[in-house]
């Protein structure tokens, strides 16, 4: 019994020391090595990264000063009742500025984003994919966008029922999302810290950096993704409220539907899985037969509701599996691999995997292929490689936005905002000041996240930790992209509040010390 108690806080330690150690050697090679290198993807601010930490630390205190003195005493003052309102009107306040700021910038993408959209389009005048439509074969290669096209043919049909444009419909869900998934994080900080002042600090932090993101208006799986992540970790967190079971089926059913829009959805629960089978193992509370048999059942009855919903939707779209053209998951490894990129989307790999004919072969010679690179790259070329597929996950505040090929497609100029537009296009006069201030942002989240792993009291929180290095280690291995790590933003806003909120409580624990 001692021996397993003894062993218990091991394995939370050491997944807190991996993610501490992990970030903080993110953060060493954004700040010393990004401004020194050239990879892919590269984006070019108005200062150095160091430069940029420290404005935006020094900005950041001087904000939490000016809390402390003028808003604080006002915050300890409300009511549950009352923050509950706030956060009501909270809510419908940026989602009409979420609203007016798609419909001022509004504009149709290239890239994956356009070939939905047409589908859509296609399915909408009653072409099914297996009836002629034009993007059959593209579905039948990259099938993990299916249910998301599912999702925005229902969308497109509502949109049709209501006279809206069904693109513009389909941007403000993705807005929905984004705004949802920070109302349930909100949520979740209120749950778990019982301090209306992190709620406070969160509703700051994410409507400076996330809730007016430009992805907002990008109608696709990062953003619409982003709700069932947020989902995953809000059900865990309240599961108390829920019967054991339901509990369990509800979380396995979103986690599926989630993983059908983007598959990194299920790191998440499977850091989940990980930390409970863990405290069952060596914790205080021993798991039962008859609850372990009955939490099965939800389990069996989860995925068996999922298949219906799944099959459904394949049905409803016309689709029909070809295992001749379909890429299996080594071609996105063997792609994070590539020289040329450095890891990034290549054609010459996807020309490469469909050379082969059927599924099987195409594994096949994608592991070969991965053979023959790290036999190639050798220990200090494959460690030189992850620095900089490092580089092009996290040293981007904007989550790469506008890198993606033909990313302005179609630009609209009626009714927009110039203003706007100079801010979040690219191009635009203003947008290298809007792009490094992001950049400054998520400096900051990333340097205050490491804080986070420090009087951890409760141990599921490290649910979040781990979420976090898988996401990091799936983009290690296979394709990178700052805009992979975008569904799980949310995350890392809640690691940089408790972070903040260690700092916080030991400089304010010195000073009381000082004055006594």
């Amino acid at each position: 019994m001692k021996s397993t108690k003894k062993i218990y806080p091991i394995f939370y330690n050491f997944i807190a020391i991996l993610f501490g150690v992990m970030m903080a050697g993110i953060l060493f090679i954004n700040l010393f090595v990004a401004n020194r290198r050239e990879f892919p993807c590269k984006k070019k601010f108005l200062f150095s990264n160091i430069k940029l930490l420290i404005i935006g630390i020094v900005v950041f205190a001087i904000l939490v000063v000016i809390y402390n003195k003028f808003i604080k005493k006002y915050v300890d003052k409300l009511t549950k009742k009352q923050c509950n309102i706030l956060l009501l009107i909270y809510f419908f306040v940026t989602f009409i500025l979420q609203i007016y700021i798609i419909n001022k910038i509004f504009f149709l993408s290239g890239w994956d984003v356009a070939q939905l959209r047409v589908a859509t389009d296609q399915l909408m005048e009653g072409i099914k994919l297996n009836q002629g439509n034009s993007f059959n074969t593209y579905l039948q290669i990259y099938p993990n966008n299916l249910f998301l096209l599912f999702i925005f043919v229902i969308i497109s049909k509502i949109a049709y029922i209501c006279s809206i444009d069904s693109h513009l419909l389909m941007s403000i869900v993705s807005a929905l999302s984004v705004n949802l998934s920070i109302i349930m994080m909100i949520k979740i900080i209120g749950k778990i810290s019982k301090n209306k002042h992190m709620c406070v600090l969160f509703v700051f932090i994410s409507t400076l950096f996330l809730m007016f993101s430009p992805w907002i208006v990008i109608p696709y799986s990062d953003t619409y993704a982003m709700f069932f992540t947020t989902s995953v970790l809000y059900i865990f967190f309240n599961k108390e409220n829920l019967d054991q079971y339901v509990y369990i089926f509800v979380l396995v059913l979103i986690s599926l539907i989630g993983y059908k829009i983007k598959p990194t959805v299920i790191i998440s629960i499977i850091a989940i899985a990980i930390i409970k089978i863990w405290s069952y193992l060596f914790g205080n509370k021993k798991l039962k037969l008859d609850i372990l048999f009955k939490s099965i059942i939800a389990i069996v009855l989860s995925v068996l509701l999922f298949g219906i919903i799944n099959n459904f939707s394949k049905s409803f779209l016309g689709y029909e599996r070809n295992i001749d053209v379909e890429m299996p998951m080594t071609h996105f490894m063997m792609m994070g691999m590539n020289e040329k990129m450095k890891g990034v989307f290549l054609y010459e790999d996807v020309e490469y995997t469909t050379s082969f004919k059927g599924i099987d072969n195409k594994k096949t010679a994608n592991i070969k292929e991965i053979k023959k690179r790290l036999n190639q790259y050798g220990v200090n070329g494959y460690l030189q490689l992850l620095i900089d597929k490092s580089l092009i996950n996290y040293d981007d505040g904007s989550f790469a936005w506008g890198i993606e090929g033909n990313f302005y497609q179609k630009t609209i100029s009626e009714n927009k905002s110039i203003f706007l537009k100079k801010m979040y296009y690219n191009n635009g006069e203003y947008y290298k000041y809007f792009e490094s201030y992001l950049q400054s942002i998520w400096l900051l989240i990333l340097f205050m996240s490491i804080f986070s792993i420090f009087k951890i009291r409760n141990h599921e929180l490290l649910v979040i930790n781990l979420t976090i290095i898988g996401i990091t280690l799936f983009l290690l291995l296979f394709e990178a992209r700052a805009r992979y790590l975008f569904l799980y933003s949310p995350y890392y806003l809640l690691l940089f509040v408790i972070g903040t909120a260690n700092i916080y409580i030991k400089i304010d624990s010195k000073m009381k010390n000082m004055r006594n």
